[in-house]
């Protein structure tokens, strides 16, 4: 099988997967928002920004160096297994000596006892972190996604039956652990192997060396993710906190888990391309992929953001309507710049991705700290203004220092921001004429209008190319058959 088939492949399978874990992070979202408090929600965020940091460090860009790396010894896999959970231990007991820290900074005693449970993360997330990378090396994604799947499905089990019987916040902190033991066990079964001891002189350096690089951006990375939360908590107090991380979550997280696990599939191919010519058509047919794949359901989200909250968080969280809506907005503008990460991490460009990432960094904060001003709904406004004007510069830097079809990427975007702000706003019109009918029926008559708005599209001939183009890359991710069956 050649390696684009492969690519789409992986691709199709990924996304199989991640479809069914949005299906269950809503449904789950639906429940879970219906038996605990916002405030509650804002205690458990707070406890996860301390979870984010950590594993920054935690990782140390070992699992990455590990997929990325040209070849990998059973010694050099059995070292790094071993660091990570090293790494793992140490965060976990870090987190119980500073939690009553924490604690007093969110003026929250609760979260002592929650970020010190919470700690257990580390070690699971240092366990795992080398048996993932093994499957995502070897290319074994159906693997991966079954492995992720069956995590979430047995975290969010836990999590509901907890909630029902009354452990509010805890049931959260249940979820994270629960999930985080089914991932360890279902991984490390599918990927076959035990570790053995750790031995010196197995030519680890250079992997550690490529990790410390990346930390540095993943730590950025960490704070471009976790600004805006950290703004609301200090300035504003656990209850918005928990209202702006529901919006975010319904949003920005459920986005990501179809645009995140793409480099699952982008970095082990793009580490494997030879040849200039190849890069740049894998990365141009990611963009198409991911915009026309992740767009348009953005762009619904946007144009249905009322009915969607009214429907899928009940009645404590109606305010966040409006930052949800926002937030679909700077999701589009990151999803269309997210192929540059591919080809930073495939090309080793780790230094230069921190240089970066801390621009990105600089404009985001400005955003956000002028718009929390105005509250959870300016600091949506601010981080979407921060995005619109940084996925240009974002293309233009990279292509500094490696070479990039920079217009044919400018030129992709714009057409995929172009339909989606179109169609969009047709659907936000149409859901704003609804008022006073039903909110399911709001949200259909949103997703027709907003379907009907890209079918428009196809009379221009650009947007029939590129459809013609993700169609033929959807159909390479579809399995083979001959007249004897599946090939």
């Amino acid at each position: 099988m050649s390696l684009g088939k492969v690519a789409a492949r992986g691709a199709g399978t990924v996304m199989a997967g991640q479809l069914a874990r949005v299906i269950l992070q809503v449904a789950s979202v639906a429940i879970l928002t219906r038996l605990i408090d916002p405030t509650d929600y804002g205690l458990f965020t707070a406890g996860m920004l301390l979870v984010g940091f950590g594993e920054v460090f935690r990782d140390f860009g070992l699992s990455t160096a590990a997929i990325q790396a040209k070849s990998l010894t059973n010694a050099q896999r059995d070292t790094l297994f071993w660091m990570n959970v090293a790494l793992g231990a140490t965060f976990s007991a870090a987190m119980a000596l500073l939690a009553p820290l924490a604690a007093w900074w969110f003026g929250a005693p609760e979260l002592t006892n929650l970020a010190r449970l919470l700690g257990l993360v580390f070690l699971l997330n240092g366990a795992v972190a080398q048996y993932r990378a093994s499957l995502n090396r070897t290319l074994r994604f159906n693997a991966l996604v079954l492995s992720d799947l069956g995590a979430n499905l047995v975290g969010v089990v836990v999590a509901v039956s907890m909630a029902a019987t009354g452990w509010s916040y805890w049931s959260l902190v249940g979820q994270s652990l629960a999930g985080g033991v089914a991932l360890l066990a279902f991984t490390g079964l599918q990927a076959g192997w035990l570790p053995g001891l750790p031995r010196r002189g197995t030519g680890v350096r250079s992997m550690v060396r490529y990790g410390a690089a990346l930390v540095a951006s993943q730590l950025v990375s960490y704070l471009n993710n976790n600004f805006d939360n950290m703004v609301i908590g200090t300035r504003m107090g656990l209850e918005p906190l928990g209202l702006y991380s529901r919006a975010y979550q319904l949003l920005m997280r459920t986005v990501n888990q179809f645009r995140v696990p793409t480099t699952t599939v982008a970095l082990p191919v793009l580490s494997r391309l030879e040849g200039q010519d190849r890069n740049d058509a894998f990365v141009l047919a990611g963009q198409k992929a991911l915009g026309y794949a992740i767009v348009p359901l953005i762009a619904v989200a946007g144009a249905c953001a009322v009915p969607i909250v009214a429907i899928f968080t009940g009645p404590k969280f109606q305010a966040i309507a409006t930052p949800f809506a926002i937030l679909a907005i700077a999701s589009a503008f990151q999803t269309v710049a997210y192929v540059g990460y591919w080809v930073y991490l495939a090309r080793g460009l780790t230094k230069h991705l921190l240089t970066y990432s801390l621009i990105g960094l600089a404009g985001r904060a400005m955003g956000i700290l002028i718009g929390s001003n105005w509250g959870i709904v300016g600091v949506a406004i601010g981080f979407a203004v921060s995005e619109a004007l940084l996925w240009p510069i974002s293309i233009w830097w990279l292509s500094r220092y490696t070479p990039m079809p920079v217009r044919s990427l400018y030129a992709g975007a714009s057409r995929v921001l172009g339909v989606a702000a179109v169609a969009g706003g047709a659907g936000y019109l149409a859901v704003s004429a609804a008022v006073g009918l039903p909110s399911i029926v709001q949200l259909i008559i949103g997703v027709v209008v907003v379907a009907a708005g890209y079918l428009a599209a196809a009379i221009v001939p650009a947007f029939r190319r590129d459809y013609q183009e993700v169609h033929s890359f959807a159909r390479l991710a579809l399995p083979s058959r001959s007249r004897g069956g599946e090939r």
